[in-house]
C-alpha cells in the first residue's frame, strides 16, 4: 500500500518537475514581459460598449482595475501561464496514475505527453506569448478533469461557456477534445440521461454563443478602427508606439469593419498571391498535416473496427474526421500552424485519455502499434528523426 502511494505521488511529481520546472526557469529569467502588440487589446477589451469576442478578460480585468498597467498585463499572463501548468501536471499525473501498473500503458502515455509538451506550438509556446490560448487550454483541461467526476461534470458546460467567451477560437481547438470525451462519457455511462443533458446543453451553448460572439463584432457601434482603439486604449495606463498604432488602425481590426467579400479577397491575397505565405502553407500541409492525419486516420479506423458497438463508432469516427473542423480557420487565418497544433494536442490528448480508461478498442491498437515498433526499429527510428525535425523542430 506504502509503495503504491509513492508510485501515485511520483506520476504527479514527474510531470510537475518537468513543466513546472519550465515554468520557474521562465519566470526566474523574467522571460514572461507585459503584453505588446496585436494582443494588448484583449486585454483591455470590456463590455461597456457592448458585448465584443474575447472581451471576457479584459472584462474581468475592469472589474479590479479603472486603468490596466503593463504590470497587471504581466501579472495576467503568469496567472493564465500558471493555470495551464497546473491543469496540465493534473491531466498527465491523472493519467499516469491510472496505468502505474501497466508498464507498456505507462511508457506510451508518457511518451505522448512529452511530446505534447515539446510542440512548437503547444505549452512551449504559450508559457512566452500573450494569447488567450493559454487560458482556453486551461479551462478545458480542467474540464477534461471533472468530465468524470460524478458531481462536478455539471461544471463542464459552465467551463465551456466561458472558454468560449475568452475567445470564440475555442471552437475550433480544444473545444474538440471536451465535445468528444463528454460524448465518450454517455457512452461509457450507458446512455445515462445525466450526462446526455450536459453535452446537450454544452454543445448547444458553445456553438450558439461562438456564432453570437462572431456576429456582434459586426455591431458595436463604432464608425472607424481608430474609434475603436481609442475607446478601449483610453484605459491603458502604459505606452503604445505610433508603428503598433498604425497597425491597429489599419489592419489588425480590419475584420470589424470589413464586408465579408473584403475580408475573402485579403484572404486570397494572403494565401495565393504572396508567394512566402503561400509556400509555407504548403510545406506544413506536405510535410506536417498530411503525414500526421494519414497515421492519425490509421489509428483511428483500427479502433472503429475492433469496435463492435455502433454509438462507439461513431465516437472514433468523430475523433477520425476531426480535422475537419480546423479547415475554416486555416483558410481565413495567418496562423495555419497555430490550429494545426492546437489540433494536434487535442488528437494526442483524445489517445492519452483512452489509454488511462483502458478502452478495448485503442488498447489493442495501441499494442499493435508497439509491436510494430519493436519489429522494425530501424522504421521507427526513422520516425523518431521525422517528428524531431518536421514536427517539434
Amino acid at each position: 500500500m506504502q509503495n503504491d502511494k509513492l508510485t501515485s505521488v511520483f506520476c504527479y511529481l514527474l510531470p510537475f518537475l518537468g513543466i513546472g520546472g519550465y515554468f520557474l526557469k521562465l519566470l526566474f529569467e523574467n522571460a514572461m514581459t507585459p503584453v505588446n502588440g496585436y494582443y494588448l487589446i484583449h486585454y483591455l477589451y470590456t463590455y461597456d460598449h457592448g458585448f465584443v469576442a474575447r472581451g471576457l478578460v479584459g472584462e474581468v480585468i475592469s472589474w479590479f482595475c479603472e486603468t490596466v498597467t503593463d504590470d497587471v498585463t504581466q501579472g495576467a499572463v503568469i496567472l493564465f501561464s500558471f493555470l495551464l501548468m497546473l491543469s496540465a501536471v493534473l491531466c498527465i499525473g491523472k493519467a499516469l496514475t491510472k496505468v502505474k501498473n501497466k508498464p507498456r500503458a505507462f511508457l506510451v502515455v508518457f511518451f505522448i505527453s512529452f511530446l505534447i509538451c515539446l510542440l512548437p506550438g503547444s505549452f512551449r509556446a504559450y508559457f512566452v506569448d500573450f494569447k488567450l490560448d493559454k487560458l482556453f487550454w486551461a479551462i478545458t483541461l480542467f474540464s477534461v478533469l471533472l468530465i468524470n467526476k460524478k458531481y462536478a461534470v455539471w461544471l463542464v458546460p459552465i467551463l465551456c461557456l466561458i472558454a468560449t467567451l475568452v475567445n470564440p477560437i475555442y471552437l475550433f481547438c480544444s473545444m474538440i477534445l471536451t465535445s468528444i470525451l463528454l460524448l465518450q462519457r454517455f457512452y461509457d455511462t450507458k446512455h445515462s440521461v445525466k450526462m446526455g443533458v450536459i453535452c446537450g446543453i454544452s454543445y448547444v451553448s458553445m456553438i450558439a454563443l461562438g456564432i453570437y460572439a462572431l456576429a456582434s463584432e459586426k455591431y458595436l457601434g463604432f464608425e472607424t478602427p481608430q474609434e475603436l482603439v481609442d475607446y478601449y486604449f483610453a484605459r491603458y495606463a502604459g505606452t503604445m508606439d505610433e508603428t503598433t498604432y498604425h497597425l491597429f488602425v489599419t489592419e489588425w481590426l480590419f475584420d470589424y469593419f470589413d464586408t465579408m467579400e473584403v475580408i475573402l479577397q485579403k484572404s486570397f491575397q494572403i494565401y495565393f498571391v504572396e508567394w512566402e505565405n503561400w509556400r509555407i502553407c504548403l510545406g506544413d500541409l506536405i510535410f506536417l498535416m498530411i503525414p500526421t492525419y494519414t497515421v492519425m486516420g490509421i489509428f483511428w479506423k483500427k479502433c472503429m473496427d475492433r469496435s463492435e458497438d455502433i454509438l462507439q463508432k461513431i465516437i472514433f469516427f468523430l475523433c477520425l474526421i476531426s480535422p475537419v473542423v480546423i479547415i475554416l480557420p486555416i483558410v481565413f487565418s495567418w496562423e495555419s500552424s497555430k490550429y494545426y497544433y492546437n489540433h494536434l494536442i487535442v488528437i494526442l490528448s483524445l489517445v492519452i485519455y483512452y489509454i488511462a480508461s483502458g478502452n478495448g478498442p485503442v488498447m489493442s491498437v495501441v499494442n499493435q502499434a508497439v509491436e510494430w515498433v519493436k519489429k522494425h526499429k530501424l522504421l521507427s527510428l526513422g520516425a523518431m528523426y521525422y517528428i524531431a525535425v518536421f514536427i517539434i523542430e
